[in-house]
């Protein structure tokens, strides 16, 4: 059965313009992603594109498994695979001409191909939509396509 190995809620919440994830070492990465209308997550060499819908606060929160875990019940999920060349993330906005580097997330190898899902959650609740909440919550699961161990 698949286990987390290490876990990180970013403490910080991402004010607007949530542009995605990308490796410390290579985050220009990121922005040769995008994301449009039905697609909320997509990947490439160094970075993950995330589209927050339009909410102007998002949460991340980033767990490491040994193996691939079982899926979560969200409203929207995405699967896929990065290679990253750091082996270290952390999220990435734009704003006002300046780029916010969130926490950083350490997976702990270099150079590698890491398997991943990505849960998206709007808030809202009856009356409260989520674009009178506008806060969207993203969980990231990373595990190695090869078994790893625990130490």
């Amino acid at each position: 059965m698949a286990e987390v190995i290490k876990a990180l809620l970013d403490p910080g919440k991402i004010q607007r313009y949530l542009k995605g994830i990308a490796d410390v070492e290579a985050e220009r990465s990121l922005f040769e992603l995008s994301t449009h209308g039905e697609i909320w997550a997509e990947s490439g060499p160094d970075a993950i594109a995330l589209d927050a819908a339009h909410c102007d606060h998002a949460l991340i929160k980033y767990e490491l498994w040994d193996s691939e875990p079982v899926a979560l019940n969200w409203d929207e999920s995405w699967a896929g695979s990065v290679h990253l060349t750091s082996g270290k993330v952390f999220a990435v906005s734009p704003y006002s001409g300046d780029l916010a580097h969130h926490e950083e997330f350490d997976l702990g190898r270099r150079d590698r191909e890491w398997q991943l899902r990505v849960y998206r959650k709007l808030l809202s609740h009856e009356d409260f939509t989520t674009h009178v909440i506008g806060f969207a919550l993203f969980k990231l699961q990373f595990w190695p396509p090869w078994t790893l161990s625990h130490t």
